[in-house]
């Protein structure tokens, strides 16, 4: 199975692709490369990927944007050398010139940015009309534009009638996994644009000074995480902050509740923007839900740091996720799913 997709934005959303095309179906997944592209009429094209050896972590803060140690050309497709951690994590991205993507096949064309879905529907229909046609959406409110009648759905947004639609949770990269936390005092947000939102950041200084004895550090106002430490960064944590109002979830809440870091939330900003995340944080379970009161999650954060509960309620976190959400299954659903894809 030979899968084209267009640029997906950020490392985790295309490793998601990477894992249930190649991973899990077995097929081979290419991206776009060069400029003939945007000719072509696609307005988001991947930037030149930086190319460099990162082997220590003063390597990856000297180049944070670097996750890419080479490029061949092999046959007529580059291939991009990348990683998703500082010492693990390796895969090949292969990308292809229009020339090269009009001499393939390709079972499957995936859309991943709206503005796209016109775009593939016209290319694919005067030089791939028998091509599968599927738009992911996994953006909260987005909707389909009316041109794929395929859609890859990982929100909850309702879909118009004659969509033919599969449900499902995009895969974290497989570093985001359970190892028994060393540090029980220490919080971290990786949402970038909390001190936006006055009302979420008075909360935040609310569990900083009640918390003093933590250590409570928000990443892009007080530090930048480069992508290769990223992991490590999260695993370092005792609890990941994700007070999230432009959507509720997104991946940094799959990777903390993977790796066994239990959150603090806001939970109502999944339900208000449909969020499967809903369904995965259980308050006094895997989250500290402050919609319930933020003292009443503050004395619930001191009685989770205590070591061996903290050990034990992160141990509870991980394995609940991996029976909340079956990757293995729902790439199998997928599967038979691509064999119902409605023709353009």
């Amino acid at each position: 199975m030979n899968v084209f997709i267009d640029y997906c934005g950020h490392s985790d959303f295309y490793y998601s692709f990477h894992l249930l095309f190649e991973k899990r179906l077995g097929g081979q997944l290419f991206c776009p490369e060069g400029s003939e592209w945007h000719e072509k009429g696609f307005v988001k094209l991947r930037p030149p990927i930086p190319i460099a050896k990162i082997e220590t972590v003063d390597d990856a803060l000297k180049n944070p944007y670097v996750e890419c140690e080479k490029v061949e050309l092999i046959d007529g497709v580059y291939h991009y050398y990348r990683k998703m951690e500082l010492d693990r994590g390796y895969y090949v991205q292969k990308a292809i010139t229009f020339n090269e993507f009009l001499k393939m096949d390709f079972d499957v064309v995936v859309a991943t940015h709206y503005e796209h879905e016109k775009t593939f529907y016209d290319l694919l229909s005067q030089y791939k009309p028998k091509a599968g046609f599927i738009r992911v959406i996994n953006n909260i409110h987005e909707k389909p534009l009316g041109f794929c009648k395929n859609i890859l759905l990982a929100t909850l947004e309702p879909m118009p009638p004659d969509i033919n639609c599969m449900r499902y949770h995009p895969e974290n990269y497989e570093g985001y996994c359970y190892t028994p936390p060393t540090n029980h005092k220490t919080i971290k947000s990786f949402v970038g644009d909390l001190p936006y939102y006055p009302y979420d950041m008075d909360t935040w200084r609310k569990l900083e000074s009640s918390l003093n004895d933590f250590t409570c550090t928000m990443y892009t106002r007080d530090n930048f995480v480069p992508h290769l430490l990223m992991p490590r960064a999260m695993k370092d944590s005792a609890f990941i902050c994700h007070i999230k109002a432009h959507g509720g979830g997104g991946f940094t809440a799959y990777q903390a509740l993977a790796s066994g870091r239990p959150c603090i939330v806001k939970r109502q900003y999944a339900v208000l923007h449909g969020a499967p995340h809903q369904f995965l944080f259980v308050d006094s379970v895997n989250c500290v839900d402050l919609d319930l009161g933020v003292e009443r999650g503050i004395e619930i954060l001191k009685g989770w740091s205590q070591p061996d509960r903290h050990v034990e309620v992160c141990r509870a976190t991980a394995e609940k996720f991996a029976r909340d959400v079956n990757f293995a299954a729902e790439a199998e659903g997928i599967r038979a799913w691509l064999g119902s894809l409605k023709p353009l």
